[in-house]
């Protein structure tokens, strides 16, 4: 039944995923999120400059999503919208990167070799992830980089299908220039194309040395050419290549932290189970607060539309921000916003596994199926590897800079999205041999899309 509807389950999964984004994004008022990313753009529509570092707090980051949010907040002021509506328009632009990104991921599944069902329930997981429709809902910088990511990993996979096609290359080192240049965290993107380069030079029989390395010039001349003359131009300016505002606001020396320093070898997701969100004792754990946050509103911006003690949410958020103390225990969060947390942050486990699963049959070579040419999908599938493992890096790198939650931010991961979906959909294929497990598979998905479902409704009801 699966295989027969196949291609209509994937439409409808994207409908759904589009509909919890939007719905989100239409009910969030635009200022909640988790910075203050209009600022940059209303300078730039204002002055028609890309702002200096000094401008505002977050006018340090790279500006191709302030660039291209301002020049659409111009048209639209030209057309006559007002500052509300504006807002809006300018808070939907992240939602619309978002959806796209959803597709592309799909497109990047497409590309390998992987049976129809476990790709099927990768998309699915994608469509649902609780984390990605809440950073759909907001207006920053995020989902611009991660459509991005996913679309210089798409056109990678392209390229090595048409045996280093000039043009692809070239498309290829467009996208990935301008992905460098949405945030710190695109960066993941040069070990993910140097390592398949490298892997290509040597072991490869398809194409030769010469074109390999006339392909890599070829591919990273654009992008490094211009973070050269931005990292010039910045270490001129800020005595940095990569400015961070931390002399306005260092998180540091404001957030609240643990006695204990951050241990990145525990796994404890059941301390978010009662109660949800991040307390005293639950900001150490690094591996916690990134599974827990992708699966739930753990650092709270809409759980706070949901409870009636408004008093104690404004505490606990001069708490986040250092300005006061724990406001203690909040009684009154909802039965439904508990089970619903409690049932994510349990459920969510099942992704995880067969994630890891997945990524266990990648190293053991265990992930072949069907008739395909090998050498092709193992030079695709090096990229995957590559994604997880640099952008795991980095975050560590952060947190290892800024021992504080925000620096575990689970969107921070979502860069990492179509490995995610990639090592997912490796993990399931080896049960769909076994009745039990596909059926458990898709029972246990279901559930979570059944939770997600309740659990955006619960918000955006709330906040109407």
């Amino acid at each position: 039944m699966v295989r027969l509807n196949y291609k209509t389950l994937v439409v409808l999964l994207y409908i759904f995923g589009i509909i919890l984004r939007i719905m989100l994004w239409w009910v969030n008022p635009p200022y909640n999120a988790f910075d203050n990313h209009f600022t940059p753009i209303s300078l730039i529509m204002s002055s028609g400059a890309i702002p200096s570092r000094d401008a505002c707090w977050q006018c340090y980051h790279p500006p191709v999503f302030y660039w291209v949010s301002a020049m659409i907040g111009n048209i639209a002021v030209n057309m006559g919208v007002n500052q509300p509506q504006l807002l809006k328009i300018l808070q939907f632009m992240p939602c619309f990167y978002g959806i796209l990104n959803v597709g592309v991921i799909y497109l990047i599944l497409k590309k390998l070799s992987l049976s129809n069902f476990s790709r099927l329930i990768a998309f699915s997981a994608v469509c649902f992830l609780p984390r990605h429709i809440y950073m759909s809902a907001m207006n920053s910088n995020d989902t611009i980089s991660y459509l991005f990511v996913s679309l210089s990993i798409y056109l990678l996979l392209i390229a090595f299908e048409r045996k280093l096609s000039t043009l692809i290359l070239l498309l290829t080192s467009i996208v990935i220039s301008i992905a460098l240049f949405t945030k710190y965290t695109s960066y993941v993107l040069l070990p993910v194309i140097l390592i398949p380069f490298v892997f290509l030079f040597f072991k490869s029989s398809l194409v030769s040395r010469k074109k390999v390395a006339i392909s890599l010039i070829l591919i990273l001349f654009l992008p490094i050419i211009l973070l050269s003359l931005y990292f010039s131009s910045n270490f001129n300016n800020y005595d940095s290549p990569l400015p961070w505002n931390v002399e306005k606001l260092d998180p540091s020396l404001t957030q609240p932290r643990d006695n204990s320093p951050v241990d990145f070898f525990s796994f404890t997701p059941w301390e978010f189970i009662n109660p949800p969100i991040i307390v005293p004792g639950k900001m150490h754990h690094f591996w916690t607060l990134v599974y827990s946050g992708m699966w739930f509103d753990t650092e709270p911006k809409f759980l706070y539309f949901m409870d009636s003690n408004q008093v104690w949410w404004n505490r606990y958020y001069a708490w986040i921000r250092g300005e006061s103390d724990f406001p203690g225990n909040n009684n009154s969060i909802s039965l439904l916003t508990k089970l619903t947390g409690a049932g994510l942050i349990t459920l969510g486990l099942i992704p995880l596994l067969l994630f890891l699963f997945g990524f266990y049959n990648y190293f053991r070579g265990k992930w072949q199926i069907g008739a395909m040419t090998k050498y092709i999908d193992v030079l695709k599938m090096s990229l995957f590897p590559t994604l997880v493992l640099s952008n795991a890096a980095g975050i560590i790198a952060l947190t290892w800079r800024l021992p504080v939650f925000c620096a575990m931010k689970p969107s921070y991961f979502l860069n990492s999205l179509p490995a995610f979906a990639v090592f997912l959909s490796l993990g399931v294929m080896p049960c769909e041999n076994t009745k039990f497990l596909k059926w458990a598979i898709v029972i246990g998905f279901s559930c979570i899309y059944a939770l997600v479902i309740t659990h955006i409704l619960h918000i955006s009801l709330s906040i109407i």
